[in-house]
């Protein structure tokens, strides 16, 4: 007798459906079995099936029928930790290619298919489960995916509670038995379900508070809420309190609340303050353009940001620019964007050139002025390194410009560093591990344009040649 190992099975589901499926194998045998086979599988009833057979497709006769077990020699073979509903389906299946699915069969098809490790079946399982789910048994789908280790299935629940966790999260079910690292990982989510990350925070407490137990997982809980993405007047005035009161002192859980409140107090220094507690909760990259002349004849300036929904595939508004302009430059740091320089003026002459810093928060959709740079500047070239922006060279009222400055958030100031070894403007820029690299463009007026291929190195401060471009370009 084969006493095959049989895991625990939860009770079948009144919220299954008994809608049926059909699935299909080609590479099935698409053969009768002949009256006389040489093996009979029992559970109850004899399963007629041939011995070569069921070791090619399952795992588990191929290691019973090779490795000198005794079952490889005998006619019949009692299976432990299969029905009779599951056997006969998949033997039938492994024949005739169709296997019919519905919700009186489901959990005994599943059961048997991965004891005997026949990893098509345990597929097209899922496959039906995966449509089956809905607010009802979803718990109990998550429970089967994990007692047979169905990642497939455990992977769509999981995209399924996300996608509804709004809902989902304040149920009495969801609240006594969704576990801890489960809850951790919706939380964590950049796809979580939610109105705001006070919704998130709400689920979370109400989670901790169900059982005196769970207040030993608070900080594991805790430190998956973006506190930052909280307007500090919310923080002070209802989280704190809230959290003050629900959780005991040793939890530490106050510190993230400190921490969100240090990080709306330093304005400036938020892109180099970020953590996974201030990122945005999306995956989501977009394109963006800002401002520009938008007249065929160049009558006027823009001031508007805009997005484009690669769903819609339309360019989106959002906020406007504090004031219109065009050669301006951009550059994103720390998830922020910034706007430097550029001309107020449609002439774009060096008399209109600006020295202005802003910086766009996309969570609150605000455009903020920092720091400004030492000189007016248009034509120039704005980057993002490490944890500064660097612009470099440019033109203004004076003429072309051969300075560079960096801007450090965490000062919110300006800084010269080594300049060009010549004038440059309307050049093009890079960043390439780590280095700056600006290449072509002129000097005093519109003429001959350069070939040179320029190199900063922010740690040591200094410019290098490198081998020029084979035409000059601007």
């Amino acid at each position: 007798m084969m006493e095959g190992s049989r895991q625990t099975r939860v009770s079948r589901p009144y919220k299954i459906s008994e809608s049926s499926k059909v699935c299909e194998w080609p590479l099935a045998t698409l053969c009768k079995l002949p009256t006389k086979c040489g093996i009979f599988l029992m559970r109850s009833q004899r399963v007629p099936a041939h011995r070569n057979l069921l070791a090619v497709c399952s795992d588990y006769f191929n290691s019973m029928f090779t490795i000198g077990m005794r079952e490889a020699f005998q006619k019949e073979v009692e299976l432990v930790g299969a029905s009779y509903i599951g056997l006969k389906a998949v033997v039938d299946f492994l024949y005739g290619g169709e296997l019919a699915l519905d919700g009186g069969n489901i959990d005994y098809i599943l059961e048997t298919a991965h004891l005997l490790q026949i990893w098509t079946v345990v597929d097209f399982c899922c496959e039906y489960l995966e449509q089956e789910v809905s607010e009802d048994n979803y718990l109990y789908l998550q429970e089967l995916a994990s007692i047979y280790s169905l990642k497939r299935l455990d992977a769509f629940i999981d995209g399924f509670i996300l996608s509804h966790f709004g809902t989902l999260s304040f149920t009495p079910d969801f609240l006594q038995n969704v576990s801890m690292q489960k809850l951790c990982v919706y939380l964590s989510s950049s796809q979580v379900q939610r109105e705001c990350e006070h919704d998130l925070l709400q689920a979370a407490l109400q989670w901790l508070t169900q059982q005196p137990e769970r207040e030993a997982h608070a900080y594991q809980v805790l430190e998956n809420i973006h506190f930052p993405l909280i307007p500090k007047n919310d923080l002070l005035h209802r989280v704190k309190p809230a959290v003050c009161s629900l959780l005991p002192r040793e939890a530490n859980c106050e510190g993230f609340i400190e921490e969100a409140v240090r990080y709306h107090n330093s304005l400036a220094a938020q892109p180099v303050m970020q953590t996974k507690r201030t990122a945005l909760r999306t995956n989501e990259e977009r394109l963006l353009f800002v401002g520009g002349e938008v007249s065929e004849r160049c009558l006027e300036l823009s001031d508007d940001t805009c997005y484009l929904d690669a769903k819609s595939e339309q360019w989106v508004k959002e906020t406007p620019l504090p004031a219109r302009r065009s050669h301006h430059c951009v550059a994103v740091l720390g998830g922020f964007i910034f706007i430097a320089g550029g001309s107020f003026s449609r002439d774009n002459g060096g008399d209109a050139a600006s020295n202005l810093l802003y910086r766009y928060d996309p969570r609150c959709k605000q455009w903020i002025k920092v720091a400004s740079m030492n000189q007016r500047r248009v034509d120039f070239y704005l980057a993002s390194i490490e944890d500064m922006l660097v612009a470099v060279g440019g033109r203004n009222e004076n003429g072309a410009l051969s300075s560079v400055e960096t801007y450090s958030p965490k000062t919110d100031s300006w800084s010269y560093v080594a300049g060009l070894p010549r004038f440059t403007y309307g050049h093009a820029g890079a960043i390439y591990k780590d280095f700056v690299y600006i290449s072509g463009g002129h000097d005093y007026q519109i003429g001959p344009y350069r070939k040179n291929l320029l190199c900063y190195d922010h740690r040591t401060d200094v410019w290098e040649e490198r081998r020029p471009m084979t035409t000059a370009r601007g």
